[in-house]
């Protein structure tokens, strides 16, 4: 009698949003490139299980990689997760701070005295990263407008909790109206804080933004909860098993390269991985996306995510701070990078193609 023997799992996940990684499982890179050293990948947010979905904002699963927003693999990290940084990417995204056209409100220094709405996630015990999401974007401009914290009344919008899932191919692309596009239209607030596609489709309900903060130059001032992505992986995972760690990060290079010779490719696959047609991705991200999918540990990325955890310490999101030097290794990256010129994407692309 016969036996197969099933090829042992690792585990994946990422934001709704452009990563790396989205786009080399989007392809099926990364399930082919770990199926060759005997390594099945499984999606965390495909799974039936509510427990192993949630790993995408605990990073609880043993053998796991997540690429995405920061604010969950910070959160995790300060709660006692002994996960591991190996890399960050950056995706600067359309971030406006809406209002309704009739408001009479022409910029960010009109909303004193006005209301503003937070999203407040009800009834869950993962961490609030829409509220997150937007105050950071909300208390941004107000400074950048001289306006005090104070001087603006905050109005909380019930939110639901978050459940993430895989995209589902046979749906057609169609972003959901946003609960805050909703409070807006309704009156209950004078202005919200969206970002990426949903900012796109508040656009496209005839909301008028009063700020950019994407046009900021100051990348310092672009900062979200959606950008840096740090590329975590568990420790147990890194020092067992360093060589898939390192082919993880192999394959998120060479998809970067890729991504910088096809951008309109690019584009299809995110709106695939976003839900959103390709339009309204070439709106949000703009004309660079392609371009946006390095996987790196430069000094610039890293004061970002440096600012961003203390900004979640300082605004009591996380209850503990996080030894940023402890949690990042670069030595994953720099292992990395000689083995990515030796892996093929697929039949079309040479080893090293650049």
């Amino acid at each position: 009698m016969t036996t197969t023997t099933q090829a042992p799992a690792l585990w994946y996940t990422r934001c709704p949003v452009p990563t790396a990684s989205g786009i080399a499982q989007n392809r099926r890179w990364l399930h082919a490139l770990f199926a060759e050293v005997g390594v099945r990948l499984d999606s965390v947010i495909s799974s039936s299980d509510r427990a192993v979905r949630e790993s995408h904002f605990r990073h609880s699963l043993p053998g796991s990689f997540r690429e995405g927003g920061n604010v969950p693999p910070i959160w995790t990290r300060s709660r006692g997760q002994d996960t591991v940084v190996v890399a960050i990417t950056w995706v600067d995204e359309q971030q406006l701070v809406l209002v309704r056209p009739d408001s009479g409100l022409r910029s960010v220094e009109d909303l004193r005295g006005r209301r503003i709405g937070l999203p407040r996630q009800a009834d869950s015990e993962l961490v609030d990263v829409g509220r997150a999401e937007s105050l950071r974007g909300l208390t941004t401009a107000l400074r950048l407008a001289g306006v005090p914290r104070d001087a603006v009344e905050w109005v909380d919008v019930r939110a639901p909790e978050w459940d993430l899932r895989e995209p589902d191919p046979t749906r057609p692309p169609a972003p959901a109206r946003h609960l805050l596009v909703d409070a807006l239209l309704a009156g209950d607030v004078d202005a919200v804080f969206l970002k990426g596609t949903s900012s796109v489709a508040a656009l496209d309900e005839g909301l008028v933004p009063v700020l950019d903060l994407n046009e900021q130059p100051d990348p310092m001032l672009r900062i979200s909860a959606g950008s840096p992505r740090p590329v975590t992986v568990d420790r147990a995972t890194l020092t067992s098993t360093p060589e898939l760690v390192d082919r993880y990060l192999a394959v998120l290079l060479r998809t970067a390269e890729w991504a910088r010779r096809h951008p309109d490719e690019v584009v299809g696959t995110i709106a695939a991985e976003t839900g959103a047609d390709e339009q309204t991705v070439r709106r949000a991200f703009g004309p660079d996306l392609h371009l946006a999918f390095e996987p790196t540990l430069g000094d610039a990325v890293v004061a970002a995510l440096r600012d961003q955890k203390d900004w979640l310490l300082a605004e009591g999101v996380i209850a503990d701070d996080v030894d940023l030097d402890a949690w990042i290794d670069p030595t994953v990256l720099d292992r990395a990078r000689p083995l990515a010129a030796t892996l093929r994407l697929g039949t079309e692309e040479p080893a090293g193609a650049a």
